[in-house]
């Protein structure tokens, strides 16, 4: 009970201008710690010094006491999430409490305490005042918890939570389940786990798989992130696990997704003939989850340990996902990803804490491959699976340290291991694929197309300070990253057979014949300093400056620098101005520059000892292996790769500079009562510059007539010479195979002009509506509407217009032609975007969860051979043509919107000592079946006319894929 009403609401707005980040993360912060900082003032309003300030972790007894400063300011950092309760002391002062203080990952709570003289009663704050308004930061996202996924239905993984932020949507399904923020390719996003980088750096399509039940909290960066973050030009996901407290719990979670709960997507048939050429009502999936942990402290107040062991299996059925007359190629998976996950925390002082993390996803799949006739409803596997090894063991090991009042470090280590292994007994049987009459079958006796013994390493290390200067938040650091990949990848048999319609065949029937092996251990480094400065310029405007430094350094098979990228300067500009200094409302600015590396896939596909050529042939017959009886040659020999670690002078652009992009924001937010918040904010994001790989074969063969070496184009025959460059640039690069030089390095300068590529474009434009209203043990709810439009010639790391992953080195500049029309609405490009989601406590232990969205479709293109630029035609339906006629980016219109309600249903119940929660999630209620994706090829691949011309495509404009069925999920926890 408050004594004084007036002291008692100075408190109350003290606390609320405090803007506690429990509900967005700041600018100044560490990557998985938070921070409680503010200042001690006596009724008057006036400064109070000398005034003792403790805090007390609620779960481990952490305590720490500080002493407020000649101007009343205090400050906690480092300290690990989780509730606080605070104490304020001073000789003649009457002692305040606050019982609940949240302290979030990455986040800054302030807390401004009034203090009234003895002779009046104690003043205790019960609960948590947060205010609706983050006065301190300039980043833009969201940070789930486990107070958000209890309450809302979300899918059990990262791109569930990520696509819950404003700004996000979801992928095309070639790359899986991953995100798209900011208008950039899922490809370009940074993931980390209590401060380790778990992202793919190979493509940037995959990462460590961590079960959602080990997660703790997740913080999701849209933009605005500090000089700390880099090597994305996306979104940050930032994670951490669950840690132990002093009380000792354990429990039991089982989640089922019943497969006869499930519906599955239909098939997509041919409107002419009926035909089924997309099949996906045999597909059959059920998963069960059974998580096992236990917390508690082994000493208390000193050691603390959480573990978690998940052992997991599921079965899948599913057809192949390309078009085509069956019989399909049909998959049967058997999946084993037993998980395991600890975390020790070790409070060695109050200020000094060691936390040591391990956990495992390796996860094996016995895959059986063989084909299900639709005709006759029978499906038929081969005897030997194909194995497939994923995943691997994790470490981190980080110490904090409080050091003075003024200085505080921490440093940290870890270790992430991924496996790509695919094997079978079969993989000395070559590789054999029929696509004749647009059919899709699988010869031979093969079963993993491509076996190889792959695996991917990263040991990373970081250093971080904090350093307070009267005004000045500073903070300073190092990381370093050594990344190893090591792959020996070939056609199974070492070659590949490809069974097409030629026209120029006297069978009419052809085989592409190709060969492909590459092998080595291929090193990246990337490494950074930073250093970032909050800077409190006045009570009600805080500037947020930070600047970073990356270099990257990428390797040869032969250990060799192949790229080198150093002083790489990014700024990063913030100004947070609170409006009317009441902490209610605030204006913001930030300005980006973030840079990307070149990814590992690089390394492996570009600078290895890659044997890698093809070539056509008649198809006489087959033989009782299925293999070819081949006749005359129809072209020559094309050779992509000789088999040698090339020099990196014939493969870089020396003038080579930088991937990168640059970011600006402008934003208003603003509360409009202690439960309401309404937000607006706009963004520009524009990559500046792309690294791709480039065909220079033209440009070589006018260089060389006008500089005396002749005609070259026996050898520059279109697909010779592949360049690492920045397109639509100048060019320096070297070559032994000039005529007269006796192997000997020649340098060429190639102009844009001779070269022929437009500059690479990608332009994401924003704007982001928010409403956000406070749990209040009632009710809560989050809404955001986003305008936004991305368009361009580059989608960025990765190709959704054909699936391609090879981060960095697609298909798209591979000829001049191919980026002919190029330039429109790009794949990610989603212009409207309704998101609703919240939860309402229909008793107190039966809530209920929303989940809404709405999305505008995707982009559809006409893909066709290029009609002029030979080069171009022979990479197929890669050109923006159909039937010859050219047909810009986007051109044709897009998918239908796409909506999707989810909801849950969860009762909790105690029995004695035991709390039991009762949960089902029902995902896509009203089961809509929209279509996603529709097949783009306009021109077909394998029909041809007398004249070679390809006929138009009969699948053109079919589904490819729907969004995803109606399902459920029921769960029960037990926990003690």
């Amino acid at each position: 009970m408050y004594t004084n009403s007036k002291v008692a609401k100075s408190i109350r707005l003290a606390l609320a201008i405090a803007a506690a980040t429990a509900l967005s993360p700041v600018a100044l912060a560490g990557d998985t710690d938070g921070m409680i900082v503010g200042k001690t003032v006596a009724a008057t309003g006036s400064e109070l010094a000398q005034v003792s300030i403790t805090i007390t972790n609620k779960d481990t007894g952490l305590t720490r006491t500080v002493t407020s400063d000649e101007d009343g300011n205090f400050r906690f950092p480092l300290l690990p999430i989780g509730q606080y309760k605070v104490t304020a002391e001073k000789n003649g002062y009457v002692q305040v409490v606050q019982e609940t203080v949240n302290v979030g990952l990455s986040g800054r709570t302030n807390i401004n305490i009034p203090m009234q003289v003895e002779g009046m009663e104690r003043l205790e704050v019960r609960g948590s005042m947060v205010s609706m308004v983050d006065v301190s930061s300039s980043t833009a996202g969201i940070v789930v918890d486990d107070f958000l996924v209890s309450k809302v239905p979300v899918p059990r993984d990262v791109t569930g939570v990520a696509l819950l932020a404003p700004g996000t949507t979801k992928g095309d399904s070639a790359f899986g389940n991953l995100p798209s923020i900011g208008g950039a390719s899922v490809a370009e996003n940074a993931f980390f786990v209590n401060g380790l980088n778990i992202t793919d750096f190979r493509t940037g399509t995959e990462s460590t798989e961590v079960p959602f039940e080990f997660y703790d909290t997740f913080e999701v960066k849209t933009g605005g992130y500090s000089a700390e973050f880099g090597r994305s030009t996306g979104g940050v996901i930032n994670a951490t696990t669950k840690s132990g407290s002093n009380e000792f719990h354990w429990g039991v979670n089982y989640y089922w997704e019943p497969e006869s709960f499930r519906e599955y997507k239909p098939d997509t048939i041919d409107p002419e003939t009926g035909e089924v050429v997309l099949l996906n009502s045999q597909d059959s999936f059920e998963q069960q989850d059974l998580n096992i942990w236990a917390s508690g402290a082994i000493i208390e107040d000193k050691l603390f340990f959480y573990a978690m062991f998940n052992p997991h299996q599921e079965e899948q059925i599913f057809s192949t996902t390309t078009l085509g007359t069956g019989p399909f190629t049909h998959y049967s998976d058997e999946i084993d990803d037993s998980f395991w996950g600890a975390k020790i925390d070790w409070y060695i002082t109050e200020d000094h804490i060691l936390e040591i993390t391990g956990f495992s996803d390796a996860r094996e799949t016995v895959r059986f491959i063989g084909t299900y006739d639709n005709e006759t409803g029978t499906a038929t596997f081969g005897e030997e699976p194909e194995y497939r090894s994923r995943g691997g063991d994790n470490y981190i090991v980080k110490y904090t340290g409080v050091i003075t009042d003024d200085f505080s470090l921490s440093a940290q280590y870890g270790v992430n291991k991924y496996d790509r292994t695919n094997y079978s007994v079969l993989d000395e049987n070559p590789l054999i694929i029929d696509v004749r009459d647009g059919g899709n079958s699988n010869l031979g006796n093969w079963a993993a197309s491509t076996p190889s013994a792959a695996s991917d390493e990263r040991k990373a290390y970081r250093v971080d300070a904090d350093w307070y200067l009267g005004d000045h938040e500073i903070r300073f650091g190092i990381d370093h990253e050594t990344m190893t990949a090591s792959d020996v990848t070939r056609y199974s048999g070492g070659i590949y057979y490809r069974y097409v319609d030629r026209a120029d065949s006297s069978t009419g029937d052809g085989v592409r014949v190709r060969h492909y092996n590459t092998g080595g251990e291929f090193e990246t480094e990337a490494s950074a300093f930073y250093i970032q400065d909050a800077w409190q310029i006045t009570d009600s405007l805080v500037l947020n400056l930070g600047l970073r430094n990356d270099t990257f350094d990428n390797k040869n098979a032969a250990g060799e620098t192949f790229v080198k990228m150093d002083n790489q300067w990014a700024p990063r500009l913030g100004a947070v101005w609170d409006v009317k200094g009441d902490g209610e409302s605030k204006a913001w600015f930030s300005y980006g520059r973030y840079y990307l590396p070149v990814a590992a896939n690089t390394n492996v596909r570009l600078s290895g000892a890659e044997l890698f050529d093809e070539q056509y042939f008649e198809l006489l017959g087959l033989n009782a292996d299925d293999t070819p009886q081949i006749g005359d040659a129809l072209t020559g020999l094309t050779v992509f790769g000789d088999g040698t670690v090339p020099d990196e002078r014939e493969i870089v652009d020396q003038d080579l500079d930088a991937m990168y992009s640059d970011e600006y924001m402008l934003g208003y937010q603003f509360a409009l009562s202690d439960m309401w918040s309404v937000g607006i904010q706009g963004t520009y994001r524009e990559l500046s510059t792309t690294i791709e790989d480039v065909a220079i074969d033209a440009a070589v063969i006018a260089w060389a007539a006008d500089n005396g070496y002749g005609d070259v184009s026996d050898i520059w025959g279109g697909f010779h010479s592949y360049v690492l460059t920045n397109p639509g640039t100048d060019m320096t690069i070297y070559t032994r195979d000039l005529p007269g030089t006796d192997g000997e390095l020649t340098r060429m300068d190639l102009s844009a002009e001779d070269l022929g590529y437009p500059e690479s474009v990608r332009k994401y434009s924003a704007i982001d509506l928010t409403v956000e209203r406070a749990w209040d043990n009632q009710w809560f709810m989050k809404a955001a509407y986003t305008w936004s439009h991305s368009y361009g010639n580059n989608e960025g790391y990765v190709r959704s217009d054909n699936g391609q992953d090879d981060a960095g080195i697609t298909t798209l500049f591979d000829q001049p032609g191919l980026l002919d029309g190029a330039y429109g609405n790009l794949p990610n490009d989603r212009r409207h975007a309704l998101k609703v989601y919240g939860g309402y406590a229909l008793t107190e232990n039966l809530i209920v969860g929303a989940n809404f969205s709405y999305q505008s479709g995707r982009p559809i293109n006409a893909f066709g051979e290029h009609p002029t630029d030979a080069f171009a035609a022979a990479y197929g339906s890669e050109s923006f043509y159909e039937q010859g006629v050219l047909v810009p980016r986007g051109s044709r219109g897009t998918t239908s919107s796409v909506t999707q309600l989810d909801l849950s249903l969860s009762y909790t119940t105690m029995l004695g000592d035991y709390e039991l929660t009762f949960r089902g999630d029902v995902f896509n209620v009203l089961d809509s079946d929209t279509v996603t994706e529709v097949e783009e090829i306009a021109d077909s691949e394998s029909e041809y006319r007398d004249d070679g011309t390809p006929l138009p495509n009969r699948y053109y404009g079919l589904t490819e894929n729907t969004q995803t069925p109606r399902y459920f999920r029921l769960s029960a926890s037990l926990r003690y």
